[in-house]
């Protein structure tokens, strides 16, 4: 996750996630961050692997330094999922649903909630690591 930075060619003005500074065109730097708390808008199975932008390749090896010492909580990336999929739908969804839109089990969704609200260890009994 932690490989080569990109170097934007040119584009709008972005800002440095790490120093909130905003950065000219053609000057940001990229890179990829593994982060249990980002569900890809598109693909799923980008999940958990979030695009940061800085304004210099040392403030990119901080951003990944913070990123490393931050634990992957499997839940807290189903619980994004569930959130994702929550924002299209201004109601309720069902559990069977909920399945079928975000690709988690049953036991998963619980899981999930169970993180969510501070209870319960993580799960890591069967099914829990599909999805």
């Amino acid at each position: 996750m932690d490989g080569d930075p990109l170097v934007e060619d040119a584009g709008p003005r972005a800002f440095c996630d790490l120093c909130r500074a905003s950065i000219a065109p053609g000057q940001a730097v990229y890179g990829q961050v593994r982060d249990s708390s980002f569900a890809h808008p598109v693909d799923p199975q980008q999940d958990g692997n979030r695009m940061v932008t800085s304004c210099c390749v040392d403030h990119l090896a901080e951003l990944q330094r913070q990123f490393r010492e931050r634990p992957f909580v499997t839940e807290e990336l189903w619980v994004a999922k569930i959130d994702q999929v929550m924002q299209r739908y201004h109601v309720g969804l069902s559990n069977e649903q909920l399945v079928r839109e975000t690709g988690l089990n049953l036991l998963q969704l619980e899981a999930a909630a169970r993180w969510c609200l501070g209870v319960g260890p993580p799960v890591d009994g069967p099914g829990a690591d599909e999805g």
